[in-house]
């Protein structure tokens, strides 16, 4: 397995996503779980974050959930956290995904794969992302 620079993987459900990397020894990392309690970019200012947790609803709908993810991906590409990103989900959350990216965001993205893959370990996963790990 080849490690790409700048590559991240975002694995989502509609009520929860793991961001995944590959590290130096050719092994799939998870280096972030998020859920709607967390998941706001760390870039945000803390007074703002903490005000917008409190405005968030209780029980939020999948529609929500992905708003936020993609806000958070939108302000994670911002920063430079990566280059490239793929995103695996189910097709309902990529549909939905895909619409709410901001333009730079969007044109990031190398790939996708409508695939619920949350609970798979890092360890299994090598064979769905494949593809994208074995572009030298």
């Amino acid at each position: 397995m080849v490690e790409i620079d700048g590559l991240y993987f975002v694995i989502a459900d509609d009520l929860h996503a793991r961001f995944v990397r590959p590290g130096p020894d050719g092994r799939l990392y998870t280096i972030h779980c998020a859920d709607v309690s967390n998941v706001r970019c760390a870039v945000n200012e803390p007074d703002s974050a903490v005000e917008a947790d409190a405005r968030a609803p209780p029980d939020p709908t999948p529609t929500e959930f992905t708003r936020l993810l993609t806000e958070r991906l939108n302000a994670d590409f911002a920063v430079d956290l990566f280059s490239q990103l793929v995103v695996v989900a189910p097709s309902p959350v990529l549909e939905d995904l895909f619409a709410m990216l901001d333009e730079p965001t969007a044109a990031s993205m190398i790939g996708s794969l409508a695939r619920d893959l949350i609970n798979v370990p890092d360890l299994e996963l090598w064979p769905h992302l494949r593809p994208w790990l074995a572009r030298a």
